[in-house]
């Protein structure tokens, strides 16, 4: 049984003040940043109350959760272990018959409990955070510049999985301007003008442009006036008229993948990049931990305790900014979903725990 040796609730207390210490300091600072940049957006909107900075700053924390909890629980791990060595507990602790792979219990338990943690935000509290999100940034930020910008292209999204993507609304005709109804990869109508009326829909100046068997795109038919069906809009549910997939929860995403008739070819890869994503992620507190045991455990006085810190910093910070780049390959299908996202967490995985298990054989 975890933590039932004094030895083992002392470290596991020593990990938790520092975790928090550190992650409750990456959080301020982040919210800190995110404040003045909306802070006239805040003071200017009389409807935000203190308890609306509270709810945001709450989702914004559930949102940044992926990548704050294992920061914290790498300087957490770097900082507990290089105290142990520098005031020779590590030492007493080995003496007494304690194995190396014994001692790092308690950070694994730390690590398996931030997992948990992350795994329960991404199925159920992440998507609801995200939509929140959207929805207050659509709402309170319009003074500053972040807020004040105009979208380049709207979409509105029907129920038959297709989508209608315009530049601007002429409200005083009416009108959407500069319209694509994308049907499917192989079908687009492109036109000048469309009714803003779901019930009427009517184009005007309307090119039909579908894809050809040599894979490129034809004309096939133009019209100066052409009367659409009806077109039947998604619900509302997040004011967004669809619910992003980004913003969806790991069960949802497995269940549109396990029913293709309901996915589209051209949203298959962004729900498979997405749903591997929100599975691997929670898996980085792991690998932190793998990858400092070692270091710490064999750390040599001829490099100052500073550099290990910033060359583990610019290693996550780097990791966290290949899996962002990898997650576009994967949505864009430049490469496989499972190359985009399963491969580095394997490389990952490999190296370091090649290298935990020869530092800790025998041990």
């Amino acid at each position: 049984m975890m933590l039932k040796l004094i030895w083992e609730r002392y470290l596991f207390r020593e990990i938790l003040k520092v975790f928090f210490l550190f992650l409750g300091c990456f959080f301020f600072l982040y919210s800190i940043l995110d404040y003045s940049l909306h802070m006239q957006d805040f003071l200017v909107d009389k409807q935000i109350h203190l308890s609306h900075l509270f709810i945001y700053y709450s989702y914004q924390f559930i949102k940044r959760s992926d990548l704050l909890i294992p920061l914290a629980l790498l300087i957490a791990t770097l900082k507990v272990l290089f105290s142990l060595n520098a005031r020779g507990e590590m030492v007493a602790l080995q003496a007494s018959g304690l194995s190396s792979k014994r001692i790092l219990r308690p950070f694994f338990l730390l690590a398996l409990l931030c997992t948990l943690f992350s795994s329960t935000c991404m199925e159920f509290l992440l998507p609801s955070s995200l939509n929140f999100l959207d929805n207050f940034r659509e709402s309170h930020f319009k003074h500053s510049f972040r807020g004040n910008r105009k979208e380049p292209i709207h979409v509105i999204y029907l129920k038959d999985r297709s989508k209608i993507v315009y530049q601007s609304e002429l409200q005083d005709k009416d009108l959407y301007f500069d319209v694509f109804w994308i049907r499917s990869a192989e079908d687009i109508w492109r036109m000048k003008y469309l009714s803003t009326d779901p019930e009427q829909p009517m184009g005007y100046y309307v090119d039909h442009i579908v894809c050809s068997s040599e894979g490129s795109f034809e004309k096939v038919a133009s019209f100066d006036k052409y009367a659409f069906p009806s077109f039947r809009v998604q619900p509302d549910p997040t004011g967004k008229g669809y619910i992003p997939i980004e913003n969806r929860k790991p069960s949802e995403l497995l269940r549109l993948l396990t029913h293709k008739r309901t996915t589209t070819a051209f949203e298959y890869p962004q729900v498979l990049t997405h749903f591997l994503h929100k599975c691997m992620m929670p898996f980085l507190s792991f690998i932190v931990v793998i990858s400092a045991a070692p270091v710490c455990f064999r750390h040599s006085r001829s490099l100052p305790v500073f550099f290990t810190y910033a060359i583990a910093l610019f290693l996550f910070i780097a990791f966290a900014a290949f899996i962002n780049s990898t997650l576009i390959l994967g949505e864009t299908q430049v490469i496989s979903a499972f190359n985009a996202i399963l491969l580095p967490f394997v490389l990952c995985f490999s190296g370091f725990g090649w290298r935990y298990i020869r530092s800790f054989r025998g041990s």
